[in-house]
């Protein structure tokens, strides 16, 4: 395990299994060290981290980084909940709960894996996003390898009220025990709640740019929203994952809900169907990633 403020961290269901095989066996020292470089190996390229990201992060000013590094360590620091231990890598948090309640007991390696991936995918938007904000150096980079694209602000909390959906539903489709299953969700709640504090903090500069642009030259077009409004859209978003969530195979007729929930939200009253398209358009990675996030719905059993 590695150490985080003294402690250990977990590592994912791949790296502790490693480690209980190694418990089990007597190593000489020599073999000690190369079998747990193996595994540190092994967890890092189940990551990928996309040459735009490597650039992005090597060309930031040396300061900028400190800053936001110590920022995080700050919150670590005055945070007793785990997901700010792990919030470029919140998926691990539920993996934990699930490793120590025995959920994986009666797995295969190769299918405790699989449910351990389900988690992963549908958190990697808001662990991408904490990752970029927060520099934590740690988490998925973006849908199928490809480059973490920084989303808007109505694309995140699309995001957010989509994976706390697919969390739940997963909640409900493999934990049989009812007690591990409401503590499950529990830490569901307590996901959704550490997120919407990192969407507080978070601004996709280029969006705050064309604001700031649009008040320059003409406030009536400006796209600031109020919080009522923000919090009309968030529940708006939550009620129609929820459909989603109760019945996966409606969900062409639902995608189409979402895409325009969103679209009412981000555009101007007066903006026509041009603007629309390109804002969709844009939204591209946000939607490709939410799909990807509920793909396991088709899936009848982990064991």
């Amino acid at each position: 395990m590695k150490i985080v403020n003294g402690q250990n961290a977990y590592q994912g269901i791949f790296v502790e299994r490693k480690k209980e095989q190694q418990d089990a066996i007597t190593f000489t020292e020599e073999q000690k060290t190369a079998s747990v470089n193996r595994v540190k190996r092994a967890a890092c390229d189940s990551f990928t981290v996309s040459e735009e990201a490597k650039s992005f992060i090597k060309g930031e000013k040396k300061e900028f980084i400190e800053y936001t590094r110590f920022y995080q360590d700050d919150k670590i620091a005055q945070s007793k909940e785990p997901f700010w231990k792990q919030t470029g890598s919140q998926y691990l948090v539920f993996s934990e709960k699930l490793y120590h309640s025995g959920f994986f007991d009666s797995m295969s390696d190769k299918k405790a894996r699989e449910a351990e991936a389900i988690l992963s995918t549908i958190t990697k938007g808001m662990d991408s996003l904490s990752n970029a904000q927060y520099l934590t150096g740690k988490g998925p980079s973006g849908v199928s390898g490809k480059g973490y694209t920084l989303p808007n602000s109505y694309e995140a909390r699309m995001e957010l009220e989509s994976s706390t959906a697919a969390l739940q539903l997963f909640g409900e489709k493999f934990i049989e025990d009812e007690g591990l299953r409401k503590e499950f969700q529990g830490l569901v709640d307590d996901y959704y709640a550490h997120n919407m504090e990192v969407l507080e903090e978070y601004g996709n500069p280029v969006e705050k740019m064309a604001w700031a642009v649009k008040r320059f030259y003409n406030s009536s077009e400006s796209t600031v929203h109020t919080k009522a409004e923000e919090q009309q859209y968030g529940e708006d978003l939550a009620e129609i994952f929820e459909k989603l969530r109760k019945n996966p195979s409606d969900k062409s007729v639902i995608w189409k809900q979402i895409q325009n929930t969103m679209l009412d939200y981000a555009a101007n009253k007066e903006d026509g169907q041009e603007k629309r398209d390109q804002i969709l358009s844009g939204a591209g990675d946000s939607f490709k990633r939410m799909e990807e996030c509920w793909s396991f719905a088709s899936i009848t059993h982990t064991n």
